[in-house]
């Protein structure tokens, strides 16, 4: 068997200088559609890159403000101070029922009776309001040999709890 020797014909030389050439340029055409589409995706992708790092910087950011804010809520909402406003004072007063010794000493017994709730978040004592009623309301107070009882009349609740209470003397 013998192989035509068709690299000696002209047509067959055309034909396979143009294959050859074809696949020359096939490849640099391919390298070169290949190397723009990897440089495209490379800058996409630093691009990308530098976008979340630039989220993840805001982020962090975020969550730090967030984080104080919550602080500062956390501060907000807790309970500073307590305050006992006797709603019926001046009248008491003005009848000479009742000194301002006494109204002091009726105020510290009665802020006695309520230790704990300094520092006290808000929502736990919204919750447990008749606690804080029936903690005042329940107690004789004695004071120089006369007994006094309290009548919670209104309970103002943010970071300076407000108690407004009614004096009743009782005979004892």
């Amino acid at each position: 068997m013998h192989i035509p020797p068709y690299y000696k014909k002209r047509n067959w030389q055309r034909f396979l200088a143009g294959v050859f050439l074809g696949g020359i340029i096939a490849y640099a055409v391919f390298l070169f559609m290949y190397g723009t589409y990897v440089e495209r995706w490379i800058k996409e992708n630093m691009q990308l890159r530098e976008d979340i790092n630039d989220l993840q910087d805001q982020y962090s950011m975020l969550r730090e403000d967030k984080n104080e804010l919550d602080e500062k809520q956390k501060e907000k909402i807790r309970i500073h101070s307590v305050e006992i406003i006797f709603l019926n004072e001046k009248k008491l007063l003005s009848q000479h029922t009742i000194d301002r010794l006494t109204i002091y000493k009726l105020r510290e017994l009665t802020k006695d009776q309520l230790p704990d709730l300094v520092g006290k978040s808000i929502t736990s004592l919204s919750e447990n309001v008749t606690l804080l009623y029936t903690s005042i309301e329940n107690k004789r107070y004695k004071i120089d040999d006369l007994l006094y009882e309290l009548k919670v009349e209104r309970v103002v609740i943010s970071q300076e709890l407000k108690i407004g209470v009614n004096i009743i003397p009782t005979k004892s």
